[in-house]
């Protein structure tokens, strides 16, 4: 048997079913099994104030701008893991936030039991891993993770591209399925959600708009933010559960989310496997995802090309439906049972 330690940072707004928050499921075999460490942001109670300082001066010295105290706690628990039980390969799930001491370590003879591979996956683009990483640290992992292709260079240029993979982000497409019942006829529902580098500023233009046809809304799955007064057509549904979240990708029409940047997004990912077509930002990132006709992608989030694509959309529905398959399709593509057989691949270098 072979075993792999995979350290995961847990964002508490995402679903039980969002990104990798099912991973097991789909890595699990009668020949590999994974410890899961779920990391909470933050930090942890120290009995002993020096102690704590003493980390911070190390976590300050290695300059890895948003790795914690709780970070640490998961590295130190993952040696003595790796000390205690065959590891064969240890997984960071989240190269920004968690790695930094473990690679270190690693090469160091008091390193007990066995020196288990390390890999690191990343999800940022390259514009903000030059902030958040020390490129030192990652140059000593065995395999570098990237989520698109368009991380791929900035890594290659302080270590060998060979050491590098590309593995697209992963959705769970058997909780994540159209809903059975119809949709509304008369109004038109577009979703959007998210926080990170999202470009809401493009979005409400796109609704101002919009306001000449009353049967299309905005929906947004967001913490309640700034509207121009009189924009009637938006909705916002703040701290919901995945049932309702579920519910709203089901019975919404179509997506839209426009980007300031972006590597991969599970909202979008969600919403295609859902059947909602995606309308979004023209970024090689994106049309990794979704290539093609799988997608509407606008050049620099312009209000009105985001338009054009509603009100096509609001009028055609027999397009809708196609366009909808066509998404669903794409999300089918992209479901964990396959990317899983990439992470599979990628272990098999080391197993």
């Amino acid at each position: 048997m072979n075993y792999v330690n995979i350290i995961k940072t847990y964002y508490p707004h995402w679903g039980k079913h969002t990104a990798f928050n099912r991973i097991e499921k789909f890595l699990d075999s009668d020949s590999l099994k994974t410890r899961v460490m779920n990391v909470p942001m933050g930090e942890r109670w120290f009995p002993a104030p020096w102690l704590k300082k003493k980390i911070y001066k190390k976590i300050k010295k290695n300059g890895v701008a948003v790795y914690q105290l709780n970070d640490f706690v998961a590295e130190t628990l993952t040696r003595v893991s790796i000390s205690l039980f065959k590891t064969d390969i240890v997984h960071y799930f989240d190269g920004e936030h968690s790695l930094m001491f473990l690679p270190q370590w690693k090469g160091k003879k008091s390193f007990l039991r066995s020196k288990p591979a390390i890999i690191a996956m990343f999800h940022q683009p390259p514009e903000m891993l030059d902030k958040l990483i020390n490129k030192n640290i990652v140059s000593m992992v065995d395999r570098v993770m990237v989520v698109s292709p368009t991380q791929a260079d900035y890594f290659a240029g302080f270590m060998p591209r060979e050491r590098i993979e590309t593995v697209l982000l992963g959705v769970d497409t058997e909780y994540f399925v159209p809903g059975n019942e119809p949709k509304h006829q008369k109004m038109f529902r577009c979703l959007s959600g998210g926080i990170w580098m999202r470009d809401y500023d493009s979005l409400l233009k796109t609704a101002e708009i919009m306001k000449h046809n009353p049967a299309i809304e905005f929906h947004i799955v967001s913490k309640r933010f700034a509207i121009p007064e009189g924009l009637n057509n938006i909705f916002f549904h703040e701290n919901i559960s995945d049932e309702e979240l579920l519910k709203l990708y089901q019975t919404c029409h179509t997506l839209l989310l426009p980007f300031k940047d972006a590597t991969a997004n599970t909202f979008l990912m969600e919403g295609a496997a859902c059947g909602l077509p995606v309308i979004s930002t023209q970024l090689e990132s994106i049309q990794n995802y979704f290539p093609g006709d799988t997608s509407f992608l606008v050049k620099d989030n312009d209000p009105r090309h985001f338009a054009e694509y509603l009100e096509a959309l609001a009028s055609d529905r027999k397009e809708l439906a196609r366009r909808s398959e066509i998404a669903r399709a794409r999300a089918l593509e992209l479901s964990w049972h396959n990317i899983a057989g990439e992470y599979k691949k990628i272990y098999q270098d080391f197993l």
